[in-house]
């Protein structure tokens, strides 16, 4: 018997499916943060860029590698651990990012650009209508992805097309008509360290590990249950959706480097704002507000209906995708509607603790999938540290005087990188510990 010809996806399907990855992880904060970067590196710019590249691109990039080495989603990832570290962690996770924290923050930073571009002043009839910006964001977001198989559709052909030639607009003027020219500034003693840690910080590596799911579920629709060719096409899809985002922010980091001596004041939206009015006047404001509408929009369809898989494969299906779309779509509201301020200072230390188990289940099983014992243990190692991070983070909320002072000898710690330690001595032990139990069984595993 020959052998069986492996589904193929068609080069236009795979350029819809990278351009929607682009489109979910280039939300406001990929947006908005390589500017006042680039603004910071001034002439060092390509250099930040550089170590910005490693942790914001190849990073996120890892997370979809591992998944289709992993042959599971999120929740299949976290499962892998343990059913406890699962719901726990990956529960946590989810909800963080998704309904409680990241989302409502996202439809915020919609409404203060809106706000800004018809100058509505903060009162009764700005909060109504606040209120009812805020449910058509979110009427708008449930129509995206309340249907699951027809997320990548919808994003790819309706967002993406409008949003990608708004940036290249932004990013053209820039070159042509650049505000000024790059400075020396502080970071460049360190550019790369400088990009390496603000690219780790955009949590694009666990958004990749959450789209996941239904990007999977769109290439089974076209590529059916061959699993080899379905993450085949997840790895080379997030490659070149990354690739697009690498383009989008490196022009946004130039952009940025040109405002240094210019606009040495201003960072994050008033910088990008300010670029776009001085650039192109009114119709620059108006570009730029409908280009970040976009970009929050994307990302909140995206973690949405990241959360809402993950709660049907967790539930085992008894609570639907739809259903759970629509729990996710009410609670993101409501948070939304009852106040920003004091949800996002009790929830920034959640990242704290989301993160480095992230990355430790994503090396593993992007590189070291064989080896559970050591998988295990590397991810509960990281979501210890990541736990007594978040609790010194809440003291200082509660006026405690410096109370990670022993988390601060650690090794890379001033780098959010301490972790790292704990996670390789972690997986060590564990993968020690799973050879000798083999050995005393007489089932040595091959290493």
């Amino acid at each position: 018997m020959g052998k069986i010809p492996r589904a193929k996806l068609s080069f236009r399907a795979l350029l819809l499916v990278s351009a929607t990855i682009f489109s979910l992880h280039f939300g406001a904060a990929s947006m908005l943060w390589p500017t006042t970067w680039g603004r910071d590196s001034g002439l060092s710019y390509p250099v930040a860029f550089m170590g910005f590249f490693l942790s914001g691109i190849f990073l996120p990039w890892l997370g979809y590698l591992a998944v289709s080495k992993g042959k599971a989603t999120f929740y299949g990832l976290t499962r892998n651990v343990g059913r406890k570290f699962c719901l726990i962690y990956g529960g946590i996770t989810v909800l963080a990012l998704g309904p409680l924290f990241a989302v409502p923050r996202m439809s915020a930073a919609s409404w203060d650009a809106v706000s800004r571009l018809f100058s509505i002043e903060a009162g009764g009839r700005a909060f109504l209508l606040s209120i009812l910006f805020m449910l058509a964001f979110y009427l708008v977001t449930l129509w995206f992805f309340y249907q699951k198989g027809a997320i990548v559709n919808r994003v790819g052909k309706i967002l993406v097309p409008v949003f990608l030639l708004m940036e290249i607009i932004i990013i053209a003027v820039s070159i042509y008509m650049p505000v000024g020219e790059a400075a020396g500034k502080n970071y460049a003693l360190h550019p790369l360290g400088y990009g390496f840690i603000n690219g780790y910080q955009t949590m694009d590596l666990i958004c990749a590990i959450m789209f996941s799911g239904f990007i999977i579920y769109d290439l089974q629709m076209r590529l059916g249950n061959d699993t080899r060719s379905v993450n085949r096409a997840l790895a080379v899809a997030g490659l070149l959706g990354f690739l697009i985002m690498a383009c989008a922010q490196f022009g946004e980091m130039y952009r940025g480097s040109t405002a240094s001596s210019v606009f040495p004041d201003l960072s994050y939206a008033k910088l990008s704002a300010t670029l776009a009015l001085v650039q192109l006047g009114v119709a620059g404001g108006i570009v730029f507000n409908f280009c970040l509408f976009m970009a929050c929009l994307s990302t909140a369809i995206g973690l949405l209906a990241g959360t809402a898989s993950f709660i049907e494969e967790a539930s085992g299906g008894k609570i639907s995708y739809k259903t759970a779309s629509l729990l996710c779509f009410l609670t993101a509201f409501i948070v939304s509607c009852a106040g920003f301020e004091a949800i996002f200072t009790w929830a920034t230390p959640i990242l704290q603790f989301i993160y480095p188990p992230c990355i430790a289940l994503a090396l593993c099983h992007a590189f070291l999938s064989r080896f559970t014992g050591g998988l295990r243990a590397a991810c509960y190692a990281a979501a210890l540290w990541g736990l007594a991070d978040a609790a010194a983070e809440y003291l200082k909320l509660f006026g405690v005087q410096d109370p990670g002072l022993l988390l601060a000898l650690v090794p890379g710690y001033e780098y959010g990188l301490a972790f790292i330690w704990l996670t390789v001595a972690g997986w060590l032990c564990g993968q020690t510990l799973e050879y000798l139990h083999a050995r005393a069984h007489e089932n040595v595993p091959a290493i």
